[in-house]
Formats: structure tokens, sequence, C-alpha cells
């Protein structure tokens, strides 16, 4: 990060090149023009007076773990659906994809922020294809979103890492604003950020796509710039019409779209074989409770099952025994959902959640008010115990609901024992 900023303090006191002079020189042959080529290893795409830069690398994939698994299913993730989401996604192949990230230059998204630099990568046999086509000066922006536009042909989907909120949308306003349709809508656009938050927040303190390639692929980007810094470079090079000053930002670039390629199979491989794939026990139970929100209770179930059988961490295990609750219950199996219910706050007294569900079986399904009551009663006698130690606990949360419970409770027992006296 110094080195950059003192490459451009450096910059600052050389001569500044006016940015006019891309207007008065043919682009072709100017030097500064030269310089993306031989600074950079780009080339130059023409038409109308217009020009703009496209850089291509490639990256191998044969190498990678999750690359065999592609492979072997004909390059489709026939499983994200579980994880995105998005019913859409049931037939997710990456070959029909283009993965894209925007560099911008602001993070307002507003009218007046413009994507000068757009990457887009694809997977290509065994190994990733990234062009990034970059934006010399402003008045150029048309010819940028027409080989974009044209990019997007014959694809099917668009994927992103946070571009649902800002990469599409921004650019979308582009194509508005250029007077250009736009295919972006008859894409189905899917965003990695959320199946990573989904998998990872419990575990990891950031699921910015850094800190997942550290945390999650074992990658480290060494001496790589600060993403709030990319604005600031660009206007430096606009000032200044030093393509050297780029490197960086196209390096920065390059590896978020390599990263996030990988990133979206290596979740590909967890997801269709979570117990194989997953290493961390967080990251199973992050997975297995998505799934159970979302009603996917088939796929849940091994999961959970495994965490209560064999895994190690005492409360991951105990939140695993409440959603097994819930799914037998949800499923009918009302007796082996009591049986989890009863071992379960067996092990934690103030589990708020399974008492009041054992509570409701005893009253509804067995009709044994005295059990419903009696248990209860712990609960509220329990709740106060820890009250007086000065100790939080869930229950707390939920006394108001437990005196009322045990109220109606006992005006039911004293029915039914008024009833029983009178027969």
């Amino acid at each position: 990060m110094s080195s950059i900023k003192d490459k451009l303090q450096r910059l600052d006191r050389s001569p500044a090149i006016r940015s006019e002079s891309c207007q008065t020189e043919n682009p072709a042959t100017g030097k500064w023009i030269t310089d993306f080529q031989m600074e950079l290893g780009a080339s130059v795409l023409e038409e109308k007076n217009s020009f703009i830069i496209l850089k291509e690398n490639y990256f191998p994939l044969y190498k990678n773990s999750s690359y065999n698994n592609l492979q072997e299913a004909n390059y489709f993730l026939p499983h994200f659906h579980y994880i995105s989401g998005d019913p859409r996604t049931r037939d997710w192949n990456l070959r029909k994809t283009l993965f894209i990230d925007l560099e911008t230059t602001g993070l307002s998204g507003g009218t007046g922020t413009f994507a000068f630099l757009i990457g887009l990568g694809h997977v290509e046999l065994d190994h990733i294809v990234v062009r990034q086509y970059l934006l010399p000066d402003f008045q150029h922006e048309w010819l940028l979103l027409k080989h974009i536009k044209n990019a997007f042909v014959g694809r099917e989907f668009i994927a992103s890492f946070n571009g649902k909120s800002f990469d599409i949308p921004l650019l979308r306003n582009r194509f508005i604003l250029n007077r250009i349709d736009s295919v972006l809508d008859d894409l189905i656009h899917i965003d990695i950020l959320h199946p990573a938050r989904r998998i990872w927040k419990r575990r990891l303190n950031s699921c910015d796509l850094v800190n997942l390639e550290y945390a999650v692929l074992g990658e480290e980007r060494i001496g790589d710039i600060p993403g709030e810094m990319i604005p600031q470079i660009y206007f430096e090079y606009i000032r200044k019409r030093q393509a050297i000053l780029l490197r960086d930002v196209l390096e920065h670039n390059y590896y978020d779209i390599v990263h996030l390629i990988i990133l979206t199979m290596h979740i590909g491989k967890m997801i269709a074989d979570p117990l194989e794939s997953c290493r961390h026990e967080e990251d199973l139970y992050s997975l297995a409770r998505y799934y159970y929100q979302n009603e996917h209770f088939s796929e849940a179930l091994p999961l959970l099952q495994h965490l209560y059988e064999l895994g190690k961490d005492p409360q991951l295990k105990k939140e695993s025994m409440f959603i097994l609750s819930m799914i037998y219950k949800k499923r009918g199996d009302t007796r082996a959902s009591r049986d989890l219910f009863q071992a379960l706050i067996s092990t934690q007294k103030d589990h708020a959640e399974a008492l009041q569900e054992l509570a409701k079986y005893y009253e509804h399904k067995e009709k044994n008010y005295r059990s419903a009551l009696e248990l209860i009663d712990r609960g509220i006698e329990y709740s106060l115990f820890l009250q007086q130690l000065g100790k939080d606990s869930p229950l707390h949360d939920i006394k108001d609901d437990l005196i009322y419970r045990r109220n109606r409770l006992i005006k039911k027992i004293s029915k039914w024992s008024s009833e029983a006296e009178s027969e």
C-alpha cells in the first residue's frame, strides 16, 4: 500500500500531461497509447475516432481441487439453487456464464459515476479467460459499453460479487445514459455474495471477497491495492496519462474475477457433498440451517444428524438438536420431535424455544395438561433463579408468555377436574 502512495507522490511532482491530448493525437500513434501495449501488454480497439483498451489473460484451473468435480458434472452446478434461493439456478452451467467485476470512479453509484474498467471472466475447458475493458477517457464510454453488450450475446447467466446492489444497477444506468439497449435484464443474475454469507457469516467476521479468498480458498494477496484507492489512481492516470499507473488496478480486478470463479466452484463442491467438503462445523451448520429455513428438509437432515451425533462443538450440537426436532415436528413425527426436545432441555434448562415447543406438545398432542404445567413452572422458577443471580437467559424474554400459558393451563386443569367430578 505504501508503494502505491509513494508512486502517486512522485507523479504529483512530475509535469502533468493534459487530458485534452487524447483529442489531438491519433490514438494509434499517441505515445501514451503505446504505453498500454508496452507497459500493460494490452491492445487498442478503435471505432469512429474512439478507442478503448483490452487486456486478456488466462488462469489455469486444472490444478484446482474443485475442477475435477466441475468437469465431471459437465460444468453444471446442479445443487446451487439450494443455496442461491433462486430456482432458475437449478440448471446453472458455468460455460454459459459471464462473471463480471467493475472498477468505478466512485462508490456512490450515481449518474456521475463511471465504470472505467469492466472485467469479464468465463470458464473455457481447463482455464479461466479474463478480458478487461478499460476506458482511456470518458468520451469513449459508448464504445466500451458496445463491446460489453456484445460480450453478453450467447450467455444465459451473469455472476458477480455484490453486483445486485452496485455493479449491475450502475452498468444498467450507464447503458441508459448512452442510449444503448442493454441485454442485462435478459440474463439470470447470480450474486455470489449472498450464498457466501449464508455459509460463512457465522464463522467469519467479514464476508468480503478478499477475506473469503484467505479464509476459505487459502489465497492471500500480496501488495494488493485497497479498493478505496482505485478511483484516485484512475483520476491520477487521467491527469498524467501514464499507463503504468493502472497496472495494479488491472491486477486487482483480474484476481477479483479469478477468485470469484474459484469461490463459486468451491461453493458448488460444498453443496454437492457438504459432509465431505465442509471442514468447519460452523459452515456445515450454517448450510443446514439455511436449508431448514427454506424447507429443504431432506438436504438438512443428514447434516444436522451428523452435527448432533459426531459434532465436537457443544453449542452447535444443541442448536442442531433443536432444528432436528422442528423438522421431525413439521414432518409429523411428533414422538421423535418430543424425545429430542426432552433431551435438549435436560442439557440446557433455559432453552426457551425447546421448552415452549415441548409444552405445546404435552398440551395439544397428549392433552397432558399437568405435564405441560410442571414444565412451565420449572421454566418460570429457573428464570427467577437466574435473575436473582444476575445472569442473562433466553427464559427472561419469554417470561410473560410462560405466565400466560401457566394461567391458561391452570384453568384447563380446573375445568377438567370439575368435569371429572361431575361424572
